[in-house]
């Protein structure tokens, strides 16, 4: 009896994360959102448990003028982007991700929410002595798999004679920043604004950024819920509430 129940929950499951249209998402009465929840002030996880920042109150917008509720599947970038997305797993993905004329080929993004950069995260104090442009011949650099920091490093850093060494799991790259295997971790500029909030005295920016760039919604390619997105977004815009959301998660108090 337990193993047909969790066979007819699989299943559920399963018909549930195909959605890939509003028609869908509103049929079956919820949005599935996939999110890495490494990346503070974006998508974390709480001191509840629960996933929060940035991207899911915006996800939750989305949600919310749909008239659906919001269910959130922490999925790893690496599998999250794009597999997820293009296989069913999730309707939506938000997780600071950087629209790319490359990801566009495969799945669809709404307008930008977010410009951001690519920076080197070091330890307070830069023990590694750690400095961009100038500095990374024989230098370890920290990666995560899957990102734009790391198709980035693989086009600069490795013919400058930099070592990259790449991480499934951010937080892992940050506790080797820390304990000094890695001389630099790259990450987004708003983490190390909240690393130093949350970490004093731990984590610092070296150096200038890498590149500049904007995030966006991942759907599947050509479904009607990056124009809903859009939707949103522009009404978040216009009441002042995106403003809010900047204030509350990521402007520097």
């Amino acid at each position: 009896m337990k193993r047909l129940l969790l066979t007819v929950s699989g299943l559920l499951f399963v018909s549930c994360a195909l959605a890939a249209s509003v028609a869908d998402v509103k049929k079956k009465g919820v949005l599935v959102l996939g999110t890495d929840p490494t990346f503070q002030p974006f998508e974390f996880k709480g001191s509840d448990g629960n996933v929060q920042g940035f991207d899911i109150d915006i996800a939750r917008a989305v949600a919310d003028d749909l008239g659906v509720k919001l269910q959130i599947q922490a999925v790893g970038f690496g599998a999250l982007m794009p597999q997820a997305v293009t296989s069913g797993r999730v309707d939506m993905a938000m997780s600071a991700i950087t629209i790319t004329a490359e990801r566009a080929k495969v799945v669809g993004f709404s307008g930008p929410y977010y410009r951001s950069a690519q920076v080197f995260i070091v330890g307070a104090g830069n023990p590694a002595k750690f400095a961009w442009p100038a500095d990374v011949k024989g230098k370890t650099i920290g990666v995560q798999a899957n990102t734009t920091g790391q198709f980035v490093a693989n086009d600069t850093l490795k013919t400058k004679g930099a070592v990259l060494k790449v991480y499934d799991d951010f937080a892992a790259g940050l506790a080797d920043v820390r304990a000094g295997r890695i001389a630099a971790l790259i990450g987004d500029a708003p983490t190390v604004t909240d690393l130093k909030k949350r970490l004093p005295g731990q984590f610092e920016q070296a150096g200038q950024s890498l590149v500049a760039e904007d995030y966006g919604a991942v759907f599947k390619k050509g479904s009607d819920l990056a124009a809903a997105a859009n939707k949103t977004l522009a009404r978040l815009r216009a009441s002042g509430e995106y403003q809010k959301l900047l204030n509350k998660w990521i402007v520097q108090k």
